[in-house]
């Protein structure tokens, strides 16, 4: 299968939708880089955690990132489509996905899920999510994007300051044609 997309989660592509410790009116905002622990596993070589610019305990965040996987073929008939993402956060977290087909102006024109995941909860687990579909809807100038909705839950600090929340996903995705 041809490789379309490989690309990570970063403040370019990610955007935070809701956070218990944002103040009112502040939202959505670029997640921001933050510093893995020693202990955080790396996804494919990468330890480029993201998280809210808003830090605290036992906070909630909701990121929403978008990746773009270009122009669709003219005139397609069923394109099958395969969808792979590694995720990882120092507590829970859960992810949806679905891919959504944009027409010349932007306005979406077919939403098709894609796939549910979540982890461990362990701050060392790497998990891994996929789907797959076929999409049917490739007409003249039509855009395809994958969007991961991802919600993650930080840990209660340990009678220290607030301990920070960290989040980094991979989405891979294969076709048998190239896009």
């Amino acid at each position: 299968m041809v490789l379309v997309l490989q690309e990570f989660t970063t403040p370019a592509n990610t955007v935070v939708i809701a956070d218990t410790a944002a103040p009112p009116g502040t939202l959505p905002t670029p997640a921001v880089l933050t510093p893995p622990a020693m202990v955080s596993p790396l996804i494919d070589g990468s330890n480029a955690y993201i998280w809210s610019p808003n830090t605290e305990s036992s906070q909630t965040v909701t990121f929403q990132s978008t990746f773009d996987i270009g122009t669709l073929p003219i005139l397609t008939l069923a394109l099958p489509l395969s969808a792979y993402y590694a995720f990882a956060a120092n507590e829970t977290v859960s992810v949806t996905a679905s891919l959504e087909v944009v027409n010349l102006l932007g306005t979406v024109i077919a939403t098709i899920p894609l796939f549910v995941g979540a982890n461990s909860g362990s701050s060392q687990d790497v998990a891994i999510t996929s789907g797959d579909t076929l999409l049917a809807v490739g007409l003249l100038g039509n855009a395809g994007r994958i969007v991961v909705n991802a919600t993650v839950t930080s840990p209660v600090a340990a009678g220290y300051s607030p301990n920070p929340g960290r989040y980094l996903g991979q989405l891979t995705v294969h076709s048998i044609l190239a896009l």
